[in-house]
């Protein structure tokens, strides 16, 4: 496992601790707040919109999923390609203005022109954000990027837990959908605004914003960061061969691991039909949604409080996926009480915040950082793919069987953390 260094004296640490929590830090985590403040709210009114109020059936929805989620992948890749050739402050800021294309899903006649709305925001959502996890990254030392993209996460899904709480008002005071969808614009307008704001001077590992001239190119700037500690920058130059072939190895492995979580990662909007469909009730169906909002938020404060045992805590929530995709199945398959679908929203809530703050501190950690942007658009692009298949395929057996669609989930998330706990490299 890597180890951090030990500081001098109890002063020195204090002080380290503190410039975790930095102005980049705070604005990138706001940022995020606002951005899932906005589109979590499309996300939660899409499914019901695209399958209630235009009669599309689930397979259709499924479908549509995957091109949103499928074709983002590429994005994903390019956008993290493109901050590392044009800056990944820019590529950030431009991939987030377009985002509110999503917004105006609502006033859409036919089905095919809701999918083309959602899929172009989502889209440009994926394309932000590697470079948005690069900034965040090149913003604290090494042995803080658990507690960062910790932060990070319980940011991004508590403004996704208070998008569907007022989803989940309006919708019960039957405000018309395309209405709801259409406020969602004014969250993502401010979360550019605090993307604006971040400060290239204060990115540590990078004061530039480009993959030549970081810190590990600056011995000057290097000691000075490193004054009271003996902080090591994020490069692989220092590493034996023997060291940098198993941080290669263990970043493959990652990549296939999260493409499999990807392809049993299906979207939310099902466990949102399933519940509605079986409850009988809409609104439960939107609950859910805020269930699993406040889980996960609360799970990336805990997950990332330090960097150690990072891979054995990815396998774990891998796993976390396994047990509540499996809980989901077994209660179709037995008609049991709707209320207990809760326990396994929670289940998948928990899981999903260990993976979503573990996985780019494993990738920061690994990556040289001349082209972390190249390893975090990897890493969002082979999630992506996942989800391209897996909603296809969870659509189709949706239609059968909601049981065989997270019955399917539940497997691909077991292999998914048998890859990870397999794995004989370490962090």
């Amino acid at each position: 496992m890597w180890k951090h260094d030990n500081y001098k004296n109890k002063g020195d640490m204090r002080g380290s601790e503190k410039k975790w929590l930095n102005s980049n830090v705070l604005f990138i985590s706001l940022s995020a707040f606002f951005a899932d403040l906005g589109y979590q709210a499309v996300l939660v009114i899409f499914p019901i919109f695209l399958v209630l109020d235009l009669h599309s059936s689930v397979i259709y929805f499924g479908i549509a999923s995957a091109i949103s989620y499928g074709i983002g992948a590429f994005f994903g890749y390019f956008g993290g390609r493109a901050g590392d050739k044009f800056g990944h402050k820019k590529i950030t800021i431009i991939g987030n203005l377009l985002i509110p294309l999503l917004s105006f899903t609502g006033f859409s006649l036919y089905p095919a022109e809701a999918v083309a709305f959602f899929s172009t925001g989502w889209w440009a959502r994926n394309f932000r954000s590697p470079s948005r996890r690069v900034l965040l990254s090149r913003s604290v030392l090494k042995e803080f990027y658990g507690k960062a993209f910790g932060f990070l996460h319980a940011l991004d899904q508590g403004g996704g837990f208070l998008a569907g709480i007022y989803a989940l008002i309006l919708f019960t005071y039957h405000v018309p959908l395309k209405y709801i969808l259409l406020m969602t614009t004014i969250p993502l307008l401010i979360s550019t605004l605090f993307l604006t704001l971040i400060s290239k001077k204060k990115l540590a590992n990078n004061p530039n914003d480009g993959g030549k001239s970081g810190i590990n190119n600056n011995p000057e700037k290097n000691a000075a960061i490193n004054k009271g500690g003996n902080n090591k920058p994020n490069d692989n130059a220092g590493l034996d061969k023997k060291n940098s072939d198993s941080n290669e190895n263990l970043f493959k492995k990652i990549l296939i691991a999260t493409s499999l979580y990807g392809f049993s990662s299906f979207s939310f909007g099902f466990p949102i039909l399933t519940i509605a469909e079986s409850s009988k009730n809409d609104a439960l169906g939107i609950l859910s949604y805020v269930l699993f909002f406040i889980c996960t938020a609360l799970t990336g404060l805990v997950a990332g409080k330090t960097i150690a045992k990072t891979i054995n805590k990815l396998g774990f929530g891998y796993f976390l996926t396994f047990a509540g995709s499996l809980g989901m199945a077994l209660i179709f398959a037995f008609s049991l009480n709707p209320l207990l679908y809760y326990i396994c929203v929670a289940i998948l809530g928990i899981s999903l915040g260990i993976i979503e703050t573990i996985e780019p501190t494993a990738i920061s950690l690994i990556v040289k950082n001349e082209t972390i942007g190249r390893g975090m658009g990897s890493l969002t692009a082979a999630r992506s793919l996942g989800l391209f298949g897996g909603n296809i395929l969870m659509g189709l057996l949706y239609y059968a069987s909601a049981s065989y669609s997270y019955l399917y989930a539940a497997i691909l998330s077991l292999a998914a953390s048998l890859i990870i706990f397999s794995s004989k490299s370490s962090l």
